[in-house]
C-alpha cells in the first residue's frame, strides 16, 4: 500500500522536487525512524538477548547441579552412560561432517550451501554420510554437464554462416568444432543465421 502511494508521488510529473519531499514526508509520517535510533534499538535489544541467553545457561547449570545432587548412585551412572553416549553421537556425527565438507566442496563453492548441504546430510554413520555426500556430488556435476552441453548446443545452432571474402566459404561442423570455445562463442554472436544453419 505505501509503495503504491510513494510510486505514485515519485511518479507524478505535476510535482516539483520540493512537493514530492513534502508529499513523501506527509506520507511516511510516524513510521520514519532515524538510521541512528535504529541502530541503537538494535544493538540494545542484541545485548538484552545475550545477557537473557547467559542467564537461562546460568540458571539451567543451577538446575542440571540440583537434579545431578538428587540422583541415586544407579541413576548417576546411567546418566553418565547417557552422556557418553551424547558426547559419542555427537563426535560420530562432527566426523561425517568433516568428511562430508570435504566431498561437497569439490562441487559446491558457496560458504551457505555448503554449510546447510553438509548439516542436511551427516549422521552418525560416516560411510553413509559419504555415499550421500559422493551421490550428491555426482548428481551436481551430471546437471552441470548437462547445462553446459545445452548452452553449447544453442550457440551451434544459433551460429550464422559467415559473410564475405574467406567467409565466403561455408562453415561446417567439422570447421566448428576445431574452433576453441571463444571462438564458438565469437562466431554464434557475430554469425547468428549462420550458426542456425550449421546444425539444422
Amino acid at each position: 500500500m505505501m509503495e503504491e502511494e510513494l510510486g505514485n508521488v515519485l511518479d507524478n510529473a505535476e510535482l516539483d522536487s520540493k512537493a514530492k519531499a513534502e508529499a513523501i514526508k506527509k506520507l511516511i509520517g510516524d513510521n520514519y525512524v532515524p538510521t541512528k535510533k535504529y541502530s541503537d534499538d538494535v544493538a540494545t535489544v542484541k545485548n538484552e538477548n545475550k545477557q537473557l541467553k547467559a542467564t537461562i545457561k546460568e540458571k539451567d547449570t543451577e538446575i542440571d547441579g540440583y537434579k545431578t545432587s538428587q540422583l541415586t548412585d544407579e541413576q548417576k551412572k546411567q546418566k553418565d552412560l547417557e552422556d557418553i553416549a551424547k558426547t559419542k553421537k555427537d563426535l560420530a556425527i562432527e566426523r561425517s561432517q568433516i568428511q562430508a565438507e570435504k566431498i561437497l566442496s569439490k562441487v559446491v563453492t558457496d560458504d551457505k550451501e555448503l554449510e546447510s548441504l553438509v548439516k542436511g546430510i551427516s549422521n552418525e554413520d560416516i560411510e553413509a554420510t559419504k555415499k550421500l555426500a559422493n551421490n550428491l556430488v555426482n548428481t551436481i556435476t551430471k546437471q552441470k554437464e548437462a547445462t553446459e552441453a545445452k548452452i553449447r548446443e544453442e550457440l551451434i545452432n544459433d551460429t550464422p554462416k559467415p559473410k564475405g571474402g574467406e567467409e565466403d566459404k561455408p562453415m561446417t561442423k567439422e570447421k566448428f568444432f576445431k574452433l576453441g570455445y571463444n571462438e564458438q562463442v565469437k562466431y554464434k554472436i557475430e554469425n547468428p543465421e549462420g550458426y542456425k544453419q550449421l546444425f539444422n
